[in-house]
């Protein structure tokens, strides 16, 4: 074993020796006795104490970090449960559905704090209305306040309507005939009279939403009804014609949605909806708008 060194001091003093009787002085006082001669006690050099408060730095920014993301989770996970809450609460009597929540945007903390949300996204794969399922449904809000009386910035939805559910939306003039889903258009067959005699048709139209209008473009039509040699297509032309039908959904939406979109395919009529400045709340949901006498 090296033999202990004390600055400032010439004593040294072996393991050996200490056994033997050396007379040996405590570190504390040998450093005060050095003090007391001027002589400075040995400092580590600069670089390794730099490197020291460099590891420190490092450890203590990433606990900070880590902390951070921890309660960032934590947040996110909280908001995502309790705007999902507050939505399931709203939907109207006649509305059903598990709603699940997606927070988008970095820092949920900050966005609490600054009162707004970037980007809520609200999906939901059992909801019905008036106990007709409505598939895929996607609401995607920007600028969310986080106090509900206030308006949202924007919506963007969407939902995926079955047969059944497409002619509850819609409403066609006549006999209120069935449509049937094709890809890109829809069918209908309806009837009329010609000189008393029941004549049936079938048309093949297209849709397009206008706002809270839906037009029923017709793309063509054809007699299902024989009646001898009679040629009966261009009776069915003049009573379809090429106008579209205008169909007003206003009355089923809530006040301030329109249709922006409209896909037809694979037995689903898929619609985009949009709305601006919307307050997200019970009562605006229940609030629908009107159709024209």
């Amino acid at each position: 074993m090296p033999p202990v060194r004390f600055s400032g001091t010439a004593s040294t003093c072996s393991a050996f020796l200490l056994q033997n009787g050396c007379d040996v002085t405590d570190g504390w006082e040998e450093l005060q006795r050095g003090a007391a001669a001027g002589n400075r006690p040995a400092r580590k050099p600069a670089g390794r104490r730099f490197l020291t408060a460099l590891v420190i730095l490092v450890v203590a920014a990433i606990v900070v970090v880590g902390g951070a993301f921890l309660a960032e989770t934590v947040t996110r996970g909280i908001a995502e449960d309790s705007v999902a809450a507050a939505a399931e609460a709203s939907l109207p009597s006649n509305v059903e559905g598990t709603v699940d929540v997606d927070i988008a945007g970095d820092w949920v903390l900050l966005q609490l704090l600054s009162g707004r949300m970037d980007t809520v996204t609200l999906t939901s794969a059992d909801a019905r209305f008036d106990d007709i399922p409505v598939e895929n449904v996607r609401v995607a809000a920007s600028g969310v306040p986080l106090d509900l009386k206030s308006a949202i910035d924007d919506i963007a939805a969407t939902a995926s309507l079955d047969q059944p559910a497409l002619n509850e939306l819609l409403t066609l003039p006549g006999n209120d005939p069935e449509l049937t889903l094709n890809d890109d258009t829809v069918g209908y067959e309806d009837s009329t009279t010609f000189f008393g005699i029941p004549v049936g048709y079938r048309v093949t139209a297209s849709l397009v939403p206008d706002g809270t209008e839906v037009l029923l473009t017709p793309e063509s039509a054809e007699v299902t009804t024989v009646i001898g040699d009679l040629d009966l297509s261009g009776l069915v032309e003049q009573i379809v014609g090429s106008e579209p039908i205008r169909i007003c959904v206003a009355e089923k939406l809530p006040e301030g949605v329109t249709i922006s979109g409209i896909e037809v395919r694979n037995g689903l009529a898929t619609l985009d909806l949009s709305a601006s400045n919307f307050v997200l709340s019970g009562q605006a949901l229940r609030t629908t708008g009107e159709c024209p006498a």
